[in-house]
């Protein structure tokens, strides 16, 4: 098949490009104007419920089905309520009728509209550091989307209106307002902003790395082009998906991140390893472009196709069955129950296969179209600081230097380097143990917008109003549970509890909401008052919800699947190093140590940001999704270098070397490609960190300390030694085995 591909490239590369730019063109219309149906950014969703059936989802299912509309909150600060009471109430008296005059208002409320101030009603509307109040507008329900949008922007106006005239007599108040849309469309701006921040970042880095690495602009631009191209075509993808599900806000990040890793990634070996053909044939053919001596441009022209479809046939099957591999890690998110995490695990799929189609057909077809202008020598090589730099850690295609001189220095003392090297990654696997996990809302919410800080101000300083840490709903009427109420009083850290309300949906139904003192979603006492509730026996049935809830059945959810997800990473794994290697020793080693490598990373991640190390927010938890999908992306990357390793050592076991040669054969010209590439990655992972989303920082720095790690310490010293220490065990597998690997094998 690969001999197919590389043959149809080399031969016809305009037509491999006419298609590629096709579908990039429609995939971008698609994604930023929408063909009328909207573009990505506003059809993306962002979802409350996470596990689909489960009891927080149900309760919170009931909870959202309110008679009332969208409900607008009008946050007033900066007063002295106790003095200023007397002027408020004429101020608002005035003012009033500014919202209720706008049509589609319902209803609005605030505090100095009752006539006793002590009223619950009134009170629940006024700060409880008695230095503001909300004004509550509420919209009709039936309002139109479009309607909607023109109510809340009407809304919007007699708000700044208030602002002014509320300064003249109260210079020092602030006047906010924050609605479920308008946090929603804040973190859709962050989500963009982050996006543009990420890739402004990554990509300037990657390619000036890539610069240093080919020795050339033009070979460093063609990954780089690769992954704009995958990028493009992933977005309109997204946006394709929309009309089928719902997809959230944070995926078009976190497709991106992975996106533009695994393009720059496979764009670099694909390049790297055509140089290297490259360079072979020129020599066998007695060329010397150093030296000025260049083929003419018939010559070049067959030599350039020769070298592309060696390429194709070699390096273009080891990625795609590495991106195969990935793309099963991540189908390890499809058994999920999770809607949010099967739709990460799809988006990751589809700009991992994009990723490896672009490197096997679009980045070769742009080779072979420029022929002789990659066999000069670039300008940059004629520089003599830049020449130097480029000699010291560009790619190399020699069989011996500091790699091989490495693996020489393993092979020395394999049992002192892999119990070093596995002391050093239990210990950074130690945090681990203190880690906790949450899934907030306000995590998303960026910080310095004014719908965060009205949101804030709510949960502060108005527990009536504040979002609860657990919601009960009972099926039986609110006059009838006056003995849970009695219990849920008595539970302790109780800040504030709601009298029991009939569900407006549900009138022989009704809810009550508890506000603890402690973190609604961090550490097992929440937890445990859920577990505790649900097991409770009130003499009628009730359910259990809110975020506390919510967490339990995401965890609970994620462990249930675990064992399959696990197991389908562990066998795609096992399948992809079997029919490489021809060997059951190596996946199963490289199973275990990819384990213990993710786990350090993840440790080193979980250190960073529950302490706020390295410039990052400190937190109270790592994000429950972040970790999830931080183990199926991390391990699918990790395979990426064991595969670019694995495959040249195997390459050169098939030669007929020993052992430990293959192996410093094998990472000597592997070796500087997935520094490279590691460095690389990094850069990008670490420029989405620049944004202001945590999510999207803790996925970056999950990731980059994955790499990083997996590049050196498990790459460079515990790879080699346990290939020593294994020697010509390494490569044995069963009979019965050997017979299919004969069959199905991929070479390198």
């Amino acid at each position: 098949m690969f001999d197919i591909v590389g043959r149809s490239v080399v031969r016809h590369p305009w037509r491999a490009i006419t298609a590629w730019l096709v579908v990039l063109v429609i995939a971008v219309l698609g994604a930023f104007w929408g063909f009328g149906q909207g573009g990505v950014f506003d059809r993306l969703s962002n979802s409350v419920s996470l596990v689909a059936g489960s009891e927080s989802d149900t309760v919170n299912t009931l909870a959202s089905a309110d008679a009332s509309g969208t409900a607008i909150s009008v946050v007033v600060n900066g007063l002295d309520i106790d003095q200023d009471a007397p002027t408020l109430t004429t101020f608002m008296a005035n003012h009033r009728d500014a919202f209720s005059q706008i049509t589609g208002v319902k209803s609005v409320a605030d505090p100095f509209l009752f006539p006793d101030p002590t009223m619950p009603q009134a009170q629940a509307l006024l700060s409880n550091k008695k230095d503001g109040f909300i004004i509550a507008v509420v919209l009709d329900k039936d309002l139109s989307s479009s309607d909607e949008k023109t109510t809340t922007a009407d809304v919007s106006t007699a708000v700044d209106n208030l602002r002014q005239d509320l300064a003249q007599d109260f210079p020092n108040s602030s006047v906010r307002m924050v609605s479920q849309q308008g946090m929603t469309d804040s973190i859709m701006s962050q989500i963009k902003t982050d996006l543009f921040r990420g890739e402004s970042i990554g990509l300037p880095v990657a390619l000036l790395l890539l610069i240093i690495i080919f020795g050339g602009i033009l070979a460093a631009g063609l990954p780089i082009v690769g992954a704009l191209v995958a990028i493009g075509i992933g977005m309109g993808s997204l946006w394709a998906m929309t009309f089928f599900m719902n997809v959230e806000v944070f995926t078009i990040n976190i497709a991106s991140v992975i996106g533009l890793s695994l393009s720059v990634d496979y764009g670099l070996l694909m390049v790297s390893r055509y140089r290297e053909q490259l360079a072979l044939i020129l020599a066998r053919k007695k060329y010397n472009p150093e030296a000025g001596k260049l083929p003419d441009k018939d010559a070049s022209k067959l030599i350039v196709r020769d070298a592309m479809e060696k390429t194709i046939s070699t390096a273009g099957r080891t990625v795609f069955f590495s991106a195969v591999t990935i793309a099963f890690a991540m189908c390890a998110l499809l058994s999920m129950k999770a809607g949010m995490l099967r739709i990460i695990g799809i988006s990751g799929i589809v700009v991992s296969l994009m990723a490896v189609l672009t490197a096997m057909t679009l980045v070769p077809a742009i080779i072979v179209l420029m022929r002789r202008v990659l066999i000069k020598p670039s300008i940059i090589t004629r520089i003599p600081v830049l020449r130097s730099i480029v000699k010291a850690v560009g790619d190399s295609a020699s069989d011996h230097g500091f790699f091989s001189k490495l693996a020489r220095g393993v092979h020395k003392r394999p049992w002192l380097i892999m119990a070093l090297v596995a002391v050093i990654l239990v210990v950074m696997a130690l945090p681990l143990r203190d880690l906790q996990m949450r899934s907030a809302f306000a995590d998303y919410l960026p910080a310095q917008a004014s719908q965060t800080q009205a949101y804030n101000t709510v949960q502060a300083d108005y527990p009536a109003l504040e979002s609860p840490t657990i919601l009960v709903v009972a099926d039986q009427f609110s006059s009838q549970t006056t003995n849970l109420y009695d219990h849920l009083y008595a539970l302790p850290d109780v800040d504030y509890i709601s009298p029991p309300t009939p569900l407006p949906s549900d009138p022989w139904r009704s809810s009550i909401s508890l506000h603890l003192n402690i973190d609604n979603q961090v550490g097992d006492q929440a937890t445990q008052i859920v577990k505790d509730l649900r097991s409770y026996d009130a003499g009628y049935d009730i359910m259990v919800g809110g975020p506390a809830a919510l967490q339990l059945d995401f965890v609970d959810s994620i462990l249930a699947r675990a064992p399959l997800a696990l197991g389908i990473m562990a066998l795609a794994v096992f399948i992809l190093m079997f029919l490489m290697t021809g060997s059951v020793i190596v996946p199963i080693k490289a199973i275990i140590i990819n384990s213990l490598s993710l786990l350090a990373s993840l440790g080193v991640t979980s250190l960073i940001f529950m302490n706020g190390f390295l410039g990052m927010p400190k937190v109270q938890g790592m994000e429950t999704f972040i970790v999830v999908c931080s183990i199926c992306f991390g391990f699918g990357l990790a395979m990426d270098y064991e595969v670019f390793l694995i495959s040249r050592i195997k390459e050169y076991w098939n030669l007929g070397l020993s052992n430990d040669e293959a192996v410093e054969r094998g990472l000597q010209r592997s070796g500087r490609i997935i520094t490279s590439a590691a460095a690389i990655i990094v850069a990008v992972f670490i420029g989405f960190t620049f944004g202001d989303m945590i999510p999207i920082k803790q996925i970056g720095v999950a990731l980059a300390a994955i790499v990083v790690t997996d590049a050196t310490l498990v790459r460079m010293l515990l790879v080699p030694a346990t290939m020593t220490i294994l020697g010509k065990w390494n490569w044995w597998s069963p009979k019965p085995l050997t017979r299919v690997y004969e069959r199905l094998r991929i070479v390198h």
